[in-house]
């Protein structure tokens, strides 16, 4: 971490006169105050950060409505307070530095409906390193086209025309992630017209969301200087494909990756093994929060590629859990575990915290994952999945979120308050999504009725 005299000298030597200090809501929004500062006090803006409603954390959503039903109103305020670890200087925005803050109760405990300082205080208790790659794919769409959505281009998927083609917007967001400590590992044009992928370089958890977070930011304020949208939508047409955030997790211990193991034929530890049983055995409510949205399960459908049914299996692209090929010159350090159902809707610090939380469980139970799938589900009959417990996600938001609702374990990980203004949030978006009347229904019922 940064002293506090290297980042005022930092800030000084580039000029800043404006401090953007940062929040991600419960709903995965990213919100904030921009202070206007000279030198002088911008040491003030970082020690005191700022005062909120307390409302404005959970109490608010995407919609920018209060969420029925939700305990926080106009009484009740809360300190948001810089971590001087995400300071940067914007490379996208004049004399401007940005900061991520954390929530604290007037008495500076963390405040419960926060994820962000949560997640810092269950790794505190965790005896593991734990090192978290995230894989947004997003769309570029012309600005000018909306609201019908024009791709950037109509690469074909892994192309070098889409690279060439989208090459001006993309160099750019790589040289200013560069420039603000954000690690890429690849890039590629994915499958579909104007469909983009980057792959960030493994973090530890609070800093995997910090980087994602910086991401979304980086990549919005560039995208929208050459006049495009760039979209981590799940699905954001009928027929295109749709954009998931990979996450890639391993566990180490005493430098060594706990979860490999060269003598099991898919190189998987025991503790491994238990891990993905933990994801599986928790993941109707998990969801809930790794498919955040109602557009999520659009996306998750089965044989196409995004996963669609509860199981795991070497090399697949179908299961929920895929174990990826390790770099053969040294597997050890490679070897990781992939986790299909997240996409972009979800709450960063929530998601990957509940992702650890699920497969540490499994490590403490001695969770059975079950046997591998070894080829797409979906070919298999619905007896024989169910034979061998692959059954299928729950088909829409308000079906993870039930379960959310029943579940006790994830209320004892993030506390009874987060879990209930969660699950008001997201039955609130099933509450408009479902009372909309759509397009498909007047043009099949209309008449026929």
């Amino acid at each position: 971490m940064p002293s506090l005299n290297e980042i005022l000298s930092m800030a000084r030597e580039a000029g800043v006169n404006k401090l953007r200090l940062l929040y991600i809501d419960l709903d995965n929004v990213i919100r904030g105050h921009e202070a206007i500062v000279d030198a002088e006090k911008l040491e003030d803006e970082l020690l005191s950060g700022m005062t909120y409603a307390a409302i404005m954390q959970s109490g608010f959503t995407l919609f920018d409505t209060v969420t029925p039903g939700t305990k926080f109103g106009a009484q009740g305020e809360v300190r948001l307070v810089p971590d001087l670890d995400t300071f940067r200087i914007l490379p996208y925005s004049r004399n401007t530095a940005q900061v991520i803050g954390d929530f604290y109760t007037p008495d500076m405990k963390p405040f419960e409906v926060d994820p962000r300082p949560l997640l810092k205080k269950m790794l505190e208790e965790i005896d593991y390193e734990i090192w978290i790659g995230v894989e947004p794919e997003l769309y570029f769409f012309k600005a000018d086209t909306l609201p019908k959505l024009e791709p950037l281009d109509r690469h074909l998927c892994f192309s070098t025309l889409g690279m060439n083609m989208a090459e001006y917007v993309v160099n750019e967001i790589m040289s200013y992630a560069k420039e603000m400590g954000i690690d890429l590992h690849h890039y590629y044009p994915e499958y579909g017209k104007g469909q983009h992928e980057f792959s960030l370089k493994p973090y530890h958890p609070v800093k995997a969301g910090d980087a994602l977070i910086m991401f979304r930011e980086l990549v919005r304020a560039v995208s929208r200087k050459y006049n495009l949208i760039a979209s981590f939508m799940p699905k954001p047409a009928t027929n295109i494909p749709g954009s998931g955030m990979h996450i890639h997790i391993s566990l180490w211990k005493d430098g060594v990756n706990v979860f490999y193991d060269e003598k099991d034929k898919y190189l998987l530890s025991d503790t491994a093994y238990y891990f993905i049983g933990g994801l599986l055995h928790h993941l109707e409510p998990l969801m809930a929060i790794t498919a955040a949205s109602v557009n999520s399960y659009k996306r998750l459908i089965p044989h196409n590629w995004a996963s669609a049914f509860k199981c795991w299996g070497p090399q697949n692209r179908e299961a929920a859990v895929r174990i990826p090929l390790p770099d053969n010159r040294n597997p050890s350090k490679s070897f990781n575990l992939e986790l299909k159902f997240v996409d972009a809707t979800a709450q960063p610090y929530l998601m990957i915290g509940s992702i650890i939380a699920a497969g540490l469980d499994g490590i403490r139970r001695k969770l059975d994952p079950s046997e591998p799938c070894l080829e797409d589900p979906f070919t298999y009959s619905e007896d024989e999945r169910k034979a061998k417990g692959w059954t299928r996600y729950p088909e829409f938001l308000i079906d993870a979120v039930r379960a959310l609702e029943n579940d006790q374990f994830f209320r004892k990980v993030w506390g009874d308050v987060l879990i209930d203004e969660y699950i008001k949030i997201k039955k609130y978006h099933w509450y408009l999504y479902h009372s909309e009347v759509t397009e498909f229904e007047r043009r099949y019922l209309l008449e026929a009725y």
